[in-house]
Order: structure tokens, then C-alpha cells, then sequence
């Protein structure tokens, strides 16, 4: 049986391993393997460890969750028009990804709340120095001359790695918030090591050339400096910082040129160019410019899914799969998965009493987390707060609320939930 020190480093590689291992494709057996050893460990000594304890803050968001999961299963048993199908994605996209956060909460609270902490933030790291050391190396190989090779990741696409800097902007831009509020006594490591992680971060974010990934980072260190300056008027240069990251996101991404027109274009433009990709049916741009094709296909995906969702306001069963659904039935075309928009999808699938919920939830999950850091000077409170709220809004402009991303960020906040403090346990 584990003692000690060895329990310690145990749980600490079992939480970076999960972490890392979450995004990179083809791993999904490994994941399950690891998740299946933390699983057995925890039930060996089940009886003897801590469990992670209800937090006062957080109940409205637990009594939300647990609302939504029940409209989900009965929506999928009595208004779904595929009641197995729905049945089977409602486990593999929301209930595995709740155990999953379950299990990472119990496993977190084997270990002190910053070594947890700390060791997620280390896998999620280790991603973005894999990433930089790959650029380097194709940078090397091409002669040292040419541009830095940016936007080329060393896993999946680069919006894999877009995620991963998201979550760690998130974790890292909170402690570093709670450490100038409340004092490095809540910091999860040394002043130094904190600012340089976060700064690679930022600039993970700008040679990554993702537009959505760029606009939530740029969300979150306004909010950020909205609510310090008023506290710490200096705090008012991070606006600098805003700007750079801005500034080089469009000096690396040629696609911003031409942005609001071609989304224009796309939201009300009546060909099909986004549908089957023809050339000859491409529609020009007032201007004569070149159309910017990602944000002209996205406008119009998201005009086709708000048409839908107003067509089928209770949706048409829970999946990711919906808005596919939807443009096989108007138009024929199989192939289509996602609008890239994750509140879409989900209103598509559940329903708007469904995204009602979702949205309700995840509101009550930042205010908890939010007073959880208040009201006890909560580091991981205010994690677990910007966490959730970048993590939605890159729902509303991304497709990502399932398939791993979904999981990993539910392993995330079982981490952060079980690390913040139990005023309870304290008094």
C-alpha cells in the first residue's frame, strides 16, 4: 500500500498524465486505462481517504446541473425522435464527462489543494513547450531564415492546442489575479515561474493563429483589468498587454482582413458556396476584395442553425450531431457535424429549455466560484470562475461543448472543486 510521499507523487503524475494525455488523438485507450487505475486506487482505499465535501457557494450550480441532466434524459425519452440514439450520446457526451470530473474531485483531495492545482497546470504547460519546441525545430530545419512557422502544431489541429492555451490563460490569469488580491500565500508556485508560464501563455495564443482563441484571451484580461484597476490603478497597463497580444494576432493571421465583410456576406448571401465549396459559386464582396472563407462559411452555418433551432425550439435529440442532421434533412448533404458553435448545437440537441438550463448552470457555476473567492480569499475559486467562463464563451464561438474538450474541462473543475477550501471543514 502506498504511504506518504509515495501517495503524494502518485496522484500528482496520475492527475498531469490524464491532463496531457486528454487531447492527443488516438489516446482515448490509454485515457480510459489511466482513468481506470485512478479508479481502482481510490476504491482500494476508499474508506480511509478524504472525500470531497459539498461547498455552500457552489450548491445553486449543483441543483442547476443536476436540473439540466434530468431535462436531458427525459428529453431524450420523450421528445427525442431517436429516443436510443439520444439515450447513448447523452452518456458518452454528458454523463462520462461528469464521472470524469467526479473522479478527478475525489482524486484531487488525496493531495494539498496547491499540488493538485499544480499539477494539471504542469501537464497543461507541457503542451504549450512541446508546441514551441516543434515550431522551433521545423524553424531550424527551414534554414532559420524564413517566417516563425506559426499555426503549425505538433498534435491534431491547431484549435487542439487553442483549447489547451485557453485553459491555462484561465488558471494562470486567476492565480496571478488572487495572488495581487488577497497575497502570495495563495499562489500554486514561486512569483517567477507563475509570471513566466503565463507569459508563454500569452504568446502560445498569438503563434497558435487562432481568431476565437485570441478573442476570448482578449475577453478575459479586460475583465481582469476592469475589476483590479479599480482596486490597483497601474493594473490599468494590461491593457498594453491586450493590445500586443491584438496587435500580433493580426500581424501572424492574414484572415482578419476582410472579416466583417465577409461575414456579412455569409449571413446574407442566398448561394450555396458554403455547402458544396464551388468555385464558380463563390459570391464576391462588396468591396472586390477576397472573401475570407472560414469567417464567411461560419456566418452562414450560423444563420442555417438559427433558422433550425427556431424550426425545432425543442430539438431534435441530444448529440453533437444536430445541426448535420438539420442540412441532410433541408439540403441533402451528409458530412456536415457541427455549426462550430457549441450553444447552437446544444439548442439543436436539447432544446432552448435545454441551453436555457445550460446557460442558468453555468451562470450559477461562476457566481459560486466567484463568492467562494470572496468570501474566503479562494484562489481556485476564482479559477474555477474564469475557467467557466472562458470555457462557454468559446462554446458560443466554437463547437467544442463535447467530445474531449468537454471532458477534459469537467476533469478540470473536479480538480478546482475539490481544492477549494470547506469554510465548514475550517470552523
Amino acid at each position: 500500500m502506498m504511504r506518504g510521499a509515495a501517495v503524494t507523487w502518485f496522484w500528482q503524475a496520475w492527475l498531469a498524465a490524464i491532463v496531457f494525455v486528454f487531447p492527443i488523438p488516438h489516446t482515448i485507450a490509454l485515457r480510459n486505462l489511466l482513468l481506470l487505475v485512478g479508479l481502482l486506487t481510490l476504491l482500494a482505499s476508499l474508506r480511509r481517504a478524504p472525500r470531497p465535501q459539498p461547498l455552500p457557494a457552489l450548491k445553486p450550480a449543483a441543483w442547476a446541473l443536476v436540473a439540466t441532466t434530468a431535462w436531458l434524459a427525459l428529453h431524450s425519452v420523450t421528445v427525442a425522435p431517436a429516443p436510443t440514439l439520444a439515450l447513448d450520446n447523452l452518456r458518452g457526451d454528458w454523463i462520462m464527462p461528469l464521472l470524469t470530473a467526479a473522479l478527478a474531485a475525489y482524486a484531487a483531495t488525496r493531495l494539498e489543494p496547491r499540488l493538485a492545482i499544480r499539477a494539471v497546470v504542469a501537464a497543461l504547460l507541457a503542451h504549450m513547450l512541446w508546441m514551441f519546441g516543434w515550431q522551433l525545430w521545423l524553424w531550424i530545419s527551414a534554414g532559420a531564415s524564413g517566417a516563425w512557422p506559426a499555426g503549425i502544431v505538433p498534435i491534431g489541429e491547431r484549435d487542439y492546442h487553442s483549447s489547451l492555451s485557453g485553459f491555462l490563460l484561465a488558471l494562470l490569469l486567476a492565480d496571478r489575479l488572487a495572488v495581487l488580491s488577497v497575497g502570495p500565500v495563495e499562489a500554486i508556485s514561486a512569483p517567477r515561474l507563475a509570471w513566466s508560464a503565463f507569459a508563454l501563455a500569452l504568446i502560445a495564443d498569438a503563434v497558435l493563429r487562432t481568431r476565437n482563441g485570441t478573442v476570448v484571451s482578449a475577453v478575459l484580461l479586460l475583465t481582469a483589468t476592469a475589476w483590479m484597476a479599480r482596486r490597483q490603478p497601474r493594473f490599468l497597463l494590461l491593457l498594453l498587454v491586450v493590445a500586443a497580444l491584438g496587435g500580433a494576432s493580426f500581424a501572424l493571421d492574414s484572415r482578419w482582413g476582410g472579416l466583417k465583410e465577409s461575414i456579412v456576406v455569409g449571413w446574407n448571401s442566398s448561394g450555396l458556396y458554403w455547402l458544396s465549396g464551388d468555385p464558380t459559386s463563390r459570391p464576391p464582396t462588396p468591396s472586390g476584395a477576397a472573401l475570407e472563407e472560414s469567417a464567411y462559411a461560419r456566418a452562414a452555418w450560423t444563420h442555417q442553425a438559427m433558422l433550425a433551432v427556431g424550426e425545432h425550439p425543442l430539438g431534435l435529440g441530444f448529440g453533437r450531431d444536430g445541426f448535420g442532421r438539420v442540412i441532410e434533412a433541408k439540403f441533402g448533404q451528409k458530412g456536415f457535424v457541427s455549426s462550430h458553435s457549441g450553444w447552437l448545437d446544444f439548442a439543436l440537441a436539447a432544446g432552448l429549455p435545454g441551453l436555457a438550463l445550460l446557460l442558468l448552470t453555468a451562470g450559477l457555476a461562476i457566481r459560486g466560484g466567484w463568492r467562494q473567492f470572496r468570501q474566503h480569499d479562494d484562489a481556485a475559486g476564482l479559477m474555477f470562475s474564469f475557467l467557466t467562463g472562458s470555457y462557454l464563451l468559446r462554446c458560443l464561438l466554437d463547437g467544442h461543448l463535447s467530445g474531449w474538450r468537454l471532458g477534459l474541462f469537467a476533469f478540470l473543475c473536479g480538480v478546482l472543486i475539490a481544492a477549494m477550501k470547506n469554510p465548514r471543514k475550517q470552523t
